[in-house]
């Protein structure tokens, strides 16, 4: 159900925009982003803003295989006086293992500067 509710709010808001409406990049994260957040239920379930995919490397020069680094910030940080958390997530992903996240940390308290970087928003 929260993967339906994650892909739901993704469209409803290309809608809002239009289809033209993000750079080309922003689009890419989010779909990646979206993928690779259903993995995450078990170690962190909460919803997010401000999804980014922070660096991608190929594992061993093959196209195919990757380890992702990605980011996002908490909801809850969206409501009232609640400072934002900024989750990271390593995760590998190949054709034979499929997505395997691989570590899930929690930055607690971030500074409002820091959340506008995370959502492109600052400098």
């Amino acid at each position: 159900m929260q993967k339906l509710v994650i892909l739901v709010m993704v469209f409803v808001g290309l809608l809002l925009v239009g289809w033209n409406g993000f750079p080309k990049n922003e689009l890419l994260e989010e779909t990646l982003y979206t993928r690779y957040h259903s993995y995450l239920d078990q170690t962190y379930s909460d919803f997010i803003l401000c999804p980014r995919i922070d660096k991608i490397e190929r594992i061993e020069g093959d196209t195919r295989r990757h380890i992702v680094h990605a980011s996002a910030l908490n909801y809850d940080g969206h409501h009232g006086d609640v400072p934002y958390d900024r989750i990271h997530i390593t995760l590998t992903d190949t054709p034979e293992k499929g997505v395997k996240i691989n570590k899930v940390t929690i930055q607690k308290g971030i500074s409002e500067k820091e959340s506008l970087i995370q959502c492109g928003k600052g400098n």
